[in-house]
């Protein structure tokens, strides 16, 4: 039903440009093209209805040619990090039961390595010369039949992992219908159109890109700016803030580090055409705000989202100052409450926690019936984090219930660390907290350690490294001779920070 999407735009505007990256500019003709092309070499590799299929792939024209061709052919698309290492591969292979991997020849090797401990998935590799094509078909050309399957609206779409405090990433199913909800809803709240170009300069493997960058070009019409090799970020400023000016970039879906280091730059730049900057992720800090504001003459709009039912809420003020430390009101279909540990509903102005009903909510946790129970409760779904509503309805985020470390816009479980490091063997006892980067405004992880046998931070850091992708490896390791408790036991975290 997605590559409908594409192929509307095809039909009633087939020359205007859909995706743009670096040299590469492709019309909606050639992405709807190319999306029927995949689709059929997936189809000869053997994908078929409800398989899972892996995307281990950059924020690149493959990754949105692959995920509309997975689509499809009813197959259900599971897009991870590249920055993944093979332990942590082989825990998505396996709980995903993956088919296939779709990926590029620097991650072909990885992935064999990763998928032959008791899984079945096989990767198929896309090349930069092909970046449309699966190599193992030759399916191209005017005279193939193209497919057009029914799809019900309930069958899965994508699999999303969503962290918390089990130490491992929970699996989160969602349907198609989620997301055509979500297409709506983007579309409308955003007042997206033809006209528009949106700059995306975040992964498309996590939900906020996906959805705010993505589905929300295919579903309006407008064209898809990707910022090639974004990271690290810092280093790209320049370039992102003279592609914002060049290609007249109206929308831009970002996290505050990304605003940070566009405030920071000693390049200018005037930007006429840029309506909307939305920030999420984490927090926007006021002072970050004012200062870009100041140096562009653009608010930026706080949204919040997670991954178990996609966008929130937004703020849409038509003057935001006053308001800048809220995510605003609800979007369309979207119902917020506040209550407390009862689960009572608050008044507003009082803190508890944000429940919230959607219609693009997920039915629940793969495999995780006692934690279902508790998060998905009389229609809503019991986010985790803390906040409060005005009496005019906008949502402030003060903080979370859950023990999650936010670095550089991603969220890390600080228990995954922990299994991590109590492999290690001189490790008794460990917890890891976030703490502020002494050098910036982001979060870093630090693990306090008890250690039964001598080593040094360089050893537990080295030993994260082989077995985490980089940004969950704790920047600092603090030895001690015991970790702060209660008197019945409860680690006193404040203590750590």
């Amino acid at each position: 039903m997605l590559l409908e999407l594409l192929q509307r735009n095809a039909a009633h505007f087939p020359d205007d440009i859909a995706l743009s990256y670096g040299e590469q500019h492709i019309t909606h003709a050639e992405l709807a093209e190319r999306a029927e092309n995949c689709a059929l070499g997936l189809e000869s590799a053997g994908v078929g209805a409800g398989d899972r299929v892996a995307l281990l792939l950059e924020s690149t024209p493959s990754f949105v040619v692959s995920f509309f061709a997975i689509a499809a052919r009813n197959a259900i698309s599971v897009p991870l990090n590249p920055l993944y290492k093979e332990e942590e591969l082989r825990f998505y292979f396996r709980d995903t039961d993956s088919r296939s991997i779709i990926t590029t020849e620097q991650h072909a090797q990885l992935c064999e390595t990763a998928a032959s401990d008791g899984t079945r998935a096989r990767p198929i590799v896309v090349t930069p010369e092909k970046l449309d094509l699966i190599a193992c078909t030759e399916a191209q050309g005017a005279a193939v039949d193209r497919p057009r399957r029914s799809c019900s609206l309930d069958n899965d779409l994508l699999f999303l992992y969503s962290s918390g405090s089990t130490g491992r990433p929970k699996r989160v199913p969602r349907t198609v219908l989620d997301y055509w909800w979500e297409i709506e809803n983007i579309k409308a709240t955003l007042d997206l159109g033809r006209g528009d170009t949106i700059f995306c300069a975040i992964p498309l493997f996590h939900n906020y890109g996906l959805v705010n960058c993505m589905l929300a070009a295919a579903g309006s019409g407008a064209r898809l700016l990707i910022l090639e090799e974004p990271n690290p970020f810092i280093l790209r400023r320049r370039y992102a803030l003279e592609l914002l000016e060049r290609e007249r970039v109206t929308v831009f879906p970002g996290v505050p580090f990304q605003f940070r280091h566009l405030v920071e730059t000693k390049a200018g730049a005037v930007l006429p055409h840029l309506r909307l900057c939305i920030s999420a992720g984490t927090g926007l800090p006021l002072e970050l705000f004012d200062a870009f504001h100041e140096k562009f003459r653009v608010p930026i709009r706080q949204h919040y989202g997670c991954s178990e039912l996609g966008g929130i809420s937004i703020n849409l003020d038509e003057d935001p100052r006053p308001s800048a430390a809220s995510v605003g009101h609800p979007l369309l279909g979207v119902t917020i409450k506040i209550v407390d540990e009862e689960g009572a509903e608050l008044p507003a102005g009082e803190v508890g926690e944000i429940a919230v009903a959607s219609r693009a909510v997920t039915r629940g946790y793969a495999d995780l019936p006692e934690l279902n129970r508790i998060a998905f409760r009389d229609g809503f779904f019991f986010t985790g984090d803390l906040g409060r509503l005005d009496e005019q309805g906008r949502l402030t985020i003060t903080g979370r219930k859950k023990l999650l470390i936010e670095v550089a816009g991603a969220k890390i479980d600080p228990v995954e660390i922990e299994d991590v490091l109590m492999q290690h063997a001189a490790v008794r006892e460990v917890v890891v907290v976030g703490i502020d980067d002494p050098t910036g405004g982001e979060q870093i992880a630090k693990a306090c350690v008890v250690a039964d046998k001598s080593c040094t931070e360089r050893d537990l850091i080295s030993f994260c490294q082989e077995r985490l992708a980089n940004f969950k490896v704790p920047q600092q390791i603090e030895f001690r001779d015991e970790i702060p408790k209660s008197p019945i036991g409860k680690v006193l975290r404040k203590y750590l920070i």
